[in-house]
């Protein structure tokens, strides 16, 4: 019995911070497998912000965060964001109708492709409780520029040289004006945050656990 309580205030509080930290890394690795998947079916053109029976949002989305919490299309206990990215070439500026001129062979938008050479959005819409996650880890496109009616695309006109529409400070792709070769001007990238409530842990986010995939 000395033995038992000498060791108690030691062993108890190992034991409580193993389940604790456990059960912490596990909802992260779920959060973080959800953001794959999902992203991996908004890649291939599965839209989630249709609402009703026999839509992905109704059908499938709760499906998918079943151990995680509940989520609506306003509420619950998660939220995800759903984000099209892409790169603005002098090819889209010129696609939009911006004027270029040459310099040195090379096309040259003039100053009303705002966001030349800049990561901008081309789609968002979200799913849940915007309390949980009140803003993108990325930044926010301007709100009056996806289309409601049409999968909340924003046009080609306004994400050329709107300069709220960019993806500031983005480098998870690298610049195809910089780095030759790879991903191209124009080429979709799709973006899923995903965050749901739960018990703050050093890492996995405060007052709930976080993670993002790219496609």
């Amino acid at each position: 019995m000395v033995e038992f309580a000498l060791l108690v205030p030691v062993w108890l509080p190992l034991l409580l911070g193993t389940m604790w930290f456990g059960s912490a890394m596990i909802r992260g690795l779920q959060v973080t497998q959800t953001a794959r998947d999902l992203a991996s079916m908004y890649c291939r053109a599965v839209d989630f912000s249709a609402t009703g029976a026999g839509t992905a949002q109704n059908d499938i989305l709760p499906k998918l965060v079943q151990e995680l919490g509940t989520i609506t299309t306003t509420g619950g206990t998660g939220r995800i964001i759903f984000s099209q990215i892409t790169y603005v070439g002098a090819d889209i500026c010129q696609l939009a109708g911006s004027p270029t001129y040459y310099d040195n062979t090379a096309k040259v938008p003039t100053a009303a492709c705002k966001n030349w050479q800049k990561f901008v959005f081309t789609q968002r819409y979200t799913v849940g409780n915007s309390t949980v996650l009140s803003a993108s880890k990325f930044g926010d496109p301007v709100s009056t520029d996806p289309d409601s009616t049409n999968y909340y695309n924003i046009p080609i006109t306004k994400y050329v040289s709107t300069a709220g529409d960019r993806v500031p400070n983005f480098t998870l792709l690298p610049s195809p004006d910089v780095t030759p070769g790879g991903y191209k001007s124009g080429q979709p990238a799709y973006l899923v945050e995903v965050a749901f409530s739960g018990t703050a842990q050093a890492g996995y986010g405060t007052g709930g656990t976080y993670a993002y995939a790219l496609f």
